[in-house]
């Protein structure tokens, strides 16, 4: 017997589109109301009008089909935040609208700033050179007897506790007694 191998890529699927119809997600409550509105509309009218008005059966077929396609232009999505009747306004008119934008890969500017920035850093540079020495002698003197200072600090304590628990042996097995056979 065959086996069918199915792979299913879960993030394929698309919940929110009605039947798996692409067109179908992505939709407003007004676009889902103006698509099954008009889908209801254009059936009711199909069968509703021959049977109480006599209407010819092409002419039903004409206001179910143009129904129908009001509800796809306009309750249906061509993409996620275009409808179908959107498209084809642009496919068919091509309106166009100047876009004014300034690129942000011009080389003029990256050459400013990397300029601006080297300024910056040969600025910082002389401002370290020109540090007063003796107040980084202070300061470095500061910080020698505050490092000695702690290293004695740490040593006294290693020191005290050494000599508090001389008295207290760890470890130290008695032996109670001994048997001989």
């Amino acid at each position: 017997m065959a086996q069918m191998n199915r792979n299913v890529n879960l993030e394929e699927i698309d919940s929110d589109a009605l039947f798996g119809i692409d067109a179908l997600k992505n939709q407003s409550i007004l676009q889902k109301i103006v698509f099954f509105g008009c889908l209801i509309i254009g059936v009711l009218l199909n069968v509703l009008l021959p049977l109480f008005f006599e209407t010819p059966r092409i002419l039903c077929v004409v206001l179910f089909l143009g129904l129908l396609l009001i509800g796809v232009a306009f309750g249906c999505n061509y993409t996620e935040d275009m409808t179908y009747g959107k498209y084809m306004f642009y496919f068919f008119f091509k309106p166009t609208t100047p876009l004014d934008y300034k690129s942000t890969e011009d080389v003029g500017e990256i050459r400013k700033k990397a300029l601006e920035l080297k300024r910056e850093e040969e600025l910082l540079l002389r401002q370290s050179k020109q540090a007063d020495p003796a107040a980084q002698r202070k300061l470095l003197i500061k910080v020698i007897c505050f490092v000695v200072a702690m290293a004695v600090l740490i040593g006294a304590v290693f020191i005290y506790s050494g000599v508090k628990d001389k008295n207290n042996l760890h470890h130290r097995v008695e032996v109670t007694e001994v048997e001989n056979d």
